[in-house]
């Protein structure tokens, strides 16, 4: 898995963004997507590989009487 360093991260204008990009730009659609889901799970505060499931009980369909 890619090595994220947390201490890098800073706020900045569009411009500067490509700057930031510039070590993904060679790897794999893979790695992207790991890094990806790492860091979700860490915003989210859940396991990795383990992310929470929507409850679909409340969208399911009855049929009526009648």
């Amino acid at each position: 898995m890619l090595l994220l360093d947390r201490t890098t991260f800073h706020t900045s204008k569009i411009f500067e963004q490509k700057k930031d990009s510039a070590p993904y730009k060679n790897v794999s659609v893979f790695e992207k997507q790991e890094a990806f889901a790492y860091l979700q799970s860490v915003a989210f505060n859940y396991p990795l590989h383990q992310a929470p499931k929507m409850d679909k009980t409340v969208f399911s369909t009855r049929k009526l009487n009648g």
